[in-house]
């Protein structure tokens, strides 16, 4: 998918937006958690390479896990003390973008060149740290709906990191049942729709089970290539890619299209002091990960840092989480407009500036 393809469909629905005001934001959050992501997180973890990212778990691991703790900590305090508001609206800003977007990132960097160890460690942080992140979403709403106690937090905590584990089982579990069928059954056709069924089934039974739906597609994706991709044939391989990258590009222009068309813009200049300080958190906070945390590890080139900063763009889930908060949360319109500002500020800038930005670092392998 093309850079400009994704701007185009931002800017599109931008328009849409303008003149139908809300059309179709029911839409894009049914589209976004059950209908788009589970494809998208699908097929970018079935290209992903598991032995290069074994090789970068430490970069990774940094950014996914401590990472978006640090961001949701950074940004949430800076709205508390610097855009007044209160704890409960900081936090619930903090933990809605503290993770990249993996639709949004993997649309952009797919066709820039990239050194395939860094791509690992872009895509591989933007897919695990959205998991993380719904989980810390979930935890924070259930604090401040009343739903838990403060007492409660820690057992929340531990139902989150069980729910992870468990999606991981489940996704790895059905993976490799798929992989079983499809030794059985070569034909394309086939193959795709059994790896259809498989990520859509792991999604929803995760779900289902108050489980991290999104742990378990990267999970079933990883396995499934792992013990499988290698071993059918390879037409059948390439017929089953091209027909996952064929629909992620659909998915993509689909989700960034109503992207634009979600956001409502008529009182958002009533509240730029606001949407300012969320904008320049996020970009800070971002800037410490890159430059501060990836300073523990000394392999890690500056150029690469500077590609992780640049690689600091929200999307599609950020906003779909801020559209299902209720309707009666204090704060809630504050928080989707401050959503809306940052996913669209950093997709537009992502994709019209990014690929001259790559081109300007002259990025090579680490040695």
């Amino acid at each position: 998918m093309k850079l400009w393809q994704i701007a185009a469909a931002v800017i599109a629905g931008l328009i849409v937006g303008e003149i139908h005001p809300g059309l179709l934001t029911q839409v894009f959050r049914w589209a976004t958690l059950d209908l788009f992501l589970p494809a998208l997180i699908f097929e970018a973890a079935w290209n992903l390479d598991f032995s290069l990212m074994k090789r970068a778990w430490r970069p990774i691991l940094l950014l996914a896990v401590p990472g978006v703790a640090i961001t949701a900590g950074l940004v949430a305090l800076a709205v508390y003390r610097f855009g007044s508001a209160g704890i409960g609206t900081a936090l619930l800003v903090g933990a809605i973008l503290s993770a990249t977007d993996p639709v949004a990132i993997v649309a952009l960097f797919r066709r820039l060149p990239v050194p395939r160890s860094l791509k690992t460690i872009v895509e591989s942080e933007s897919l695990l740290n959205d998991a993380i992140a719904v989980v810390l979403y979930r935890a924070v709403l259930a604090a401040i709906i009343g739903t838990a106690s403060a007492a409660h937090v820690g057992v929340i905590a531990g139902q989150a990191l069980l729910g992870s584990f468990s999606g991981i089982v489940l996704g790895a579990v059905a993976g490799i049942a798929c992989a079983y069928i499809l030794r059985k059954h070569t034909h394309a056709l086939t193959q795709g729709f059994v790896t259809a069924i498989a990520a859509y089934g792991a999604y929803a039974l995760a779900d289902h089970f108050g489980w991290s739906g999104i742990f378990a597609v990267i999970a079933c994706g990883i396995a499934l290539r792992e013990r499988e991709r290698n071993a059918i044939v390879v037409a059948v391989a390439e017929a089953v890619e091209l027909g996952w990258g064929r629909a992620a590009t659909v998915a993509n222009l689909c989700l960034f299209f109503l992207v634009g068309t979600a956001v409502e813009s008529a009182h958002l200049w009533r509240e730029r002091a606001f949407l300012a300080v969320v904008l320049a958190a996020v970009v800070a906070a971002r800037f410490i990960l890159a430059y501060g945390l990836l300073a523990l590890l000394p392999q890690m080139l500056r150029s690469w840092k500077t590609l992780v900063r640049f690689a600091g763009v929200r999307g599609a889930l950020s906003l779909a989480l801020a559209l299902t908060l209720p309707e009666s949360l204090p704060g809630r319109s504050l928080i989707v407009d401050a959503t809306f500002v940052v996913v669209i500020a950093t997709l537009l800038l992502g994709s019209l500036t990014l690929e001259r930005r790559v081109a300007a670092l002259q990025l090579h392998e680490a040695e």
